[in-house]
């Protein structure tokens, strides 16, 4: 229950500075339920997965502990700048998509594009971008 709860909480949040790094969805969730579970169980326990728990948890924010407060701000601020980056990364890395990857932003194969062209061929706003993305990372690990 708190699993799913912290997923989509983790969608609502303010952008990180630039040299940040991003976490993947699991990294967040685990930290949430780790740092927050005794909160979450205390002021929202009994509310339905969904956004209404996000609502419960957002509206008794201020009365949770800091170390939840301070954890709930960093994950929402890295998984919304993962999101962001996900989502914009064919506008972005536009130029270097056309350059490096011969496909357009929108072809199957622009992850593994990516993930093959070292890191200093890509400008240094798409390659922020990509890292943003975690996808490198996450190809890394399969």
């Amino acid at each position: 229950m708190i699993r799913r709860f912290l997923l989509c909480a983790l969608f609502a949040a303010a952008a990180v500075p630039a040299w940040a790094q991003t976490m993947s969805y699991a990294d967040a969730i685990s930290q949430l339920a780790a740092a927050c579970k005794n909160d979450i169980a205390r002021y929202c326990k009994g509310v339905p997965l969904g956004p209404r728990l996000k609502t419960c948890f957002d509206a008794n924010g201020a009365r949770m502990s800091p170390k939840c407060q301070q954890t709930r701000s960093a994950v929402y601020a890295s998984i919304s700048r993962r999101a962001a980056a996900q989502r914009n990364i064919g506008d972005v890395c536009s130029a270097d998509i056309a350059r490096l990857c011969d496909t357009s932003h929108a072809d199957a194969h622009l992850v593994e594009c990516l993930v093959s062209v070292s890191p200093a061929a890509l400008s240094q706003q798409c390659g922020q971008t990509f890292n943003d993305t975690g996808w490198r990372t996450e190809r890394a690990r399969q």
